[in-house]
């Protein structure tokens, strides 16, 4: 017996799939859609672009980890002791002795930083 709550909508084909996949934030709801439609998951994957394929495999890769339930992907963060007012998205995160880090974008600028140094901010 699954502890996934049971979708209550029906995909009809796999652009609908793709789309679902698309706005997904946690491995988790991947993971439901696709072994709900697994007839339907390569063909959906195909439809997927690059960045869309990459965020999928960093979600995959970090599972539900706690630094992704804290900063999921796309999530607008600003350093703690940040005095320009400068926020950031998360595009990925890494782990170095135990210690959780996170890559973010500022504009055209990559950052990194370690998480507890980050917090959320309203978009």
């Amino acid at each position: 017996m699954s502890a996934l709550p049971i979708p209550d909508f029906t995909i009809n084909n796999p652009q609908e799939l793709a789309s679902y996949l698309r706005e997904s934030v946690s491995w988790r709801e991947i993971e439901a859609l696709t072994s709900n439609y697994a007839h339907w998951k390569e063909e959906a994957w195909e439809l997927l672009s690059d960045g869309d394929r990459d965020r999928i495999k960093t979600l995959k890769r970090w599972k539900d980890s706690a630094i992704v339930q804290k900063f999921p992907l796309g999530t607008p963060v600003q350093r703690l002791d940040d005095t320009e007012n400068l926020m950031g998205e998360v595009i990925n995160y890494w782990q170095a002795y135990g210690i959780d880090y996170i890559t973010f974008q500022v504009g055209q600028d990559i950052d990194w930083c370690r998480a507890s140094n980050l917090k959320r901010v309203p978009k």
